[in-house]
């Protein structure tokens, strides 16, 4: 059963990842707070939590968010991110007048929170599992009041709404906190993409003539892109509706996953749980090299965005 065998892997690292970050976060003194999906599976393969770390002053003026990406395995990007930052001690340097909060999250494999723009940018439809759900829940409604079906007279699959209201509740906290005493916020979302191995690619997540981009380009220079406002998954949680009042500096950071190697491996495959199991772990390689890439790359990122905050 190498389906079965491949999601119990998949589990374990969610688990381990989560292990592993608590673990920082207790040696760091960050406090946690966590927040459990609900089991609604006959299995243990889908539980998940979101767990909320702190450190810094509770009143500081200005807030630093770390978030993993809300798309299923990907979040072991940014997992790797903060736990390595927190077990290196950098949290030490943070400067005075910042606070940090971590949103930590591995969530099963093929489930999606859905992404959104930043408040001030013009709202955009992005193709997550709840939009194409209602679109097929739609057409299946059409198709038994005509009488007509699709193509292949095969049934129209009705996706499951993710249920978000658990994780909306962790970011409502997060914007609680947030508003009480802050007035800079600065926000670094993690995410893998199929982007050249190696490469990084830090998106502005407004329009490219806002104050939030040219602190972002103060901040990290020619790294950042502005070609199109990014999307973010926590926004998709309500996070930054509430911020109006306050000075949101967002970015999406992308670490790229392929080589052409990868690619053309996955040809050689015998099944295709075998290559789907190929194609989700290019989003969470499991190779030294990948590791130590996205530590010191991610703890850099981090470290330039504590600092260009520290200065707002």
């Amino acid at each position: 059963m190498p389906f079965m065998q491949a999601t119990d892997h998949t589990s374990a690292k969610r688990l381990g990842a989560r292990n592993r970050f608590l673990a920082a976060c207790s040696l760091a003194g960050a406090a946690t707070t966590a927040y459990r999906r609900p089991n609604t599976s006959v299995t243990k393969n889908d539980e998940c939590w979101i767990d909320i770390a702190r450190l810094g002053s509770p009143d500081a003026a200005g807030v630093l968010v770390l978030s993993c990406g809300l798309n299923g395995e990907e979040g072991l990007c940014g997992s790797t991110i903060m736990t390595e930052w927190l077990s290196s001690g950098y949290q030490r340097d943070v400067p005075r007048n910042i606070g940090v909060i971590m949103l930590h999250t591995v969530l099963p494999v093929a489930y999606a929170a859905g992404s959104a723009p930043a408040p001030e940018n013009a709202p955009q439809r992005g193709w997550s599992d709840t939009v194409l759900s209602a679109a097929a829940r739609r057409f299946t409604s059409y198709a038994e009041l005509t009488g007509k079906k699709s193509t292949n007279d095969a049934a129209v699959p009705v996706m499951p709404a993710p249920d978000t209201n658990w994780m909306e509740a962790a970011s409502d906290v997060i914007v609680d906190e947030v508003i009480e005493h802050a007035r800079n916020v600065a926000l670094l979302e993690f995410h893998t993409s199929l982007r050249p191995f190696g490469e990084i690619a830090i998106a502005s997540c407004h329009p490219a003539t806002s104050d939030a981009s040219s602190r972002l380009k103060k901040w990290f220079e020619d790294d950042v892109e502005m070609d199109e406002p990014a999307i973010l998954d926590i926004f998709a949680l309500g996070f930054g509706a509430r911020l109006a009042e306050l000075s949101l500096t967002a970015a999406h950071v992308e670490f790229g996953v392929y080589t052409m190697g990868g690619i053309l491996g996955f040809d050689a495959r015998k099944s295709t749980a075998e290559r789907h199991a190929d194609v989700r772990s290019m989003f969470s390689p499991d190779s030294d090299e990948w590791h130590e890439h996205i530590r010191s790359k991610g703890i850099q990122i981090v470290g330039r965005a504590l600092a260009g905050l520290g200065k707002a």
